[in-house]
This record gives C-alpha cells, structure tokens and sequence, in this order.
C-alpha cells in the first residue's frame, strides 16, 4: 500500500486509530480485595518509523474519539498516550456531544459515521463555532464507494455542511481499510463536486485543508505561541547591514546639499 500512496503522489498521509467510549466502561465491578486496572484507557499509537520512507512518505498518527458522555473526556486528556497522537479527530453521537466539543474540546477535525445519519442537530452557529475553534470538517470517501447507503449519507451529510457553513472547512479523507478504495488526487477532486464542493474547494480539500490540520495540531501540541525565530545566514545580514549604511550616507550627503547656503549670483 505505501508503494501505491507514493505512486499516486501522496508524501503526508495519517494512520487512524478508534477509541469508542463503550471500550472504556468496565464490564464488571472488582469484588473486595481484587486489584484495579491501572492500565491505559487509550491504546499506544502504531509505530510509523518502521512504515515511513525516508525523504519521500511521513506518516502521522491520528486518534478518532467516539463519545456521547462528557465526564469521560477528562479522563482520556490526561492519558499519557493521548499525547502522543498527532492529530485528534472528535465524532460526537449526541447533542450534548456536540455542545461539549463547541465549548470544551480543543482538536483538529469533526468526524462522521457514514454507516448513519447524523445523530445530532447542526446549525450555522455551532458550524461558525467549530471553525473559530479551528476544527475542519471530514468526508470520507471510501465508503461512499464501497456502500450505496453510506454514499447516499455522506452526500447527505455533505450538502448539511454547505447549507450551514458553506463548505467551509472541509477536508477529504479515505477511510480505506484496502487498498482497493484508494484514489488518486484528481478522483478525489472530482468526487468533490459530487459531495457538492466547488473545484476550488475540492481542491483545498486534499491541499491547503490537510496541511492547516497538521499545522494546528503541531499548535495544539506546543500550546499557545506568539512568534517562531529561524536563524538568518550571516552573508544575508552583512548585506542587509551594508545597504543600510549605503543609504545612510547617501541621505546624508543630500541633507547636507540642502543645508548649503544659496550662493548670491555676481555680475562679471
């Protein structure tokens, strides 16, 4: 399959893993006596080094959160592996869900079972909500091609999306489990425009979008920042120095023909 990614021009692609909130309810109350688990309730991330070509193909972890009880979410934020990921994807199931990731959860991408329809009510403001946060909406579009009801609800969920946020936001994604669903970037273009995404935003959708997820998740992670420094080559500073002398002495010399007295015209 990464020979295939490479092939079809893909250099940055992200490796989902699911944590659904009914594998983290315990299934039976320990007796007296009997030891808790203290183990953690969200899994390692998969070892990409052993998968990455060097130079040609990064390979990032993604973690996808399936909730519908809030007092859970505390507990997964101070997992030591949730740090770990580097990009969070949110799929609420509930209104109070929704609400939640609106006021509370600081992620990068909104995601959606394409097996249902969408199990909460979305308006413009929680779409405008989600966008200030920084969030990008997905689309998946594996399914869509393997299942004629989940393409019928994706495209449903899609045309949600324009109606309330005009497409704003959107990323494409495969949620491929085979490499047999995998597309191209012109494919995936023009199944944009059937997810009703104008060219420019199907466009954006595998382009620009997926490169802001990653750069606000590399935010997310190091926290709030006001600048970046970079290191400048010296020969470039030098020259920026000695053009700003040059100048300085020009400037000088014309204040100085300026300063001269006017000189009295004498006849001969």
């Amino acid at each position: 399959m990464k020979k295939l990614l490479i092939e079809q021009g893909y250099r940055t692609i992200a490796i989902n893993q699911v944590l659904e909130e009914a594998n983290l309810e315990p299934k039976k109350k320990k007796k007296k006596g009997e030891p808790r688990d203290v183990g953690d309730i969200v899994p390692a991330p998969i070892d990409v080094t052993k998968y990455e070509d060097s130079g040609v193909l990064k390979i990032l972890n993604r973690l996808t959160i399936i909730f519908s009880n809030q007092d859970i979410f505390s507990k997964i934020t101070k997992s030591p592996n949730y740090k770990k990921y580097h990009i969070i994807a949110i799929l609420p199931l509930t209104q109070n869900a929704i609400q939640f990731t609106c006021s509370n959860i600081d992620a990068d991408i909104l995601s959606y079972d394409p097996e249902n329809k969408i199990s909460y009510k979305l308006t413009r403001k929680i779409y405008n909500q989600l966008v200030d946060k920084g969030f990008y909406f997905e689309i998946l579009y594996a399914p869509a091609i393997q299942d004629s009801a989940q393409r019928k609800n994706m495209i449903q969920t899609s045309h949600i999306y324009h109606t309330y946020g005009k497409s704003k936001n959107i990323i494409i994604s495969s949620g491929a489990t085979s490499s047999m669903l995998l597309r191209g970037p012109y494919d995936i273009i023009n199944l944009g425009i059937i997810f009703g995404l104008s060219e420019e935003q199907a466009k954006n959708s595998i382009l620009h979008c997926g490169r802001n997820v990653y750069l606000n998740s590399l935010g997310r992670s190091c926290g709030k920042t006001i600048m970046f420094v970079e290191n400048v080559c010296e020969t470039i500073e030098t020259n920026g120095r000695n053009n700003v002398k040059e100048n300085i002495i020009e400037d000088e010399d014309e204040e100085m023909e300026l300063e001269q007295p006017a000189q009295k015209k004498t006849k001969q």
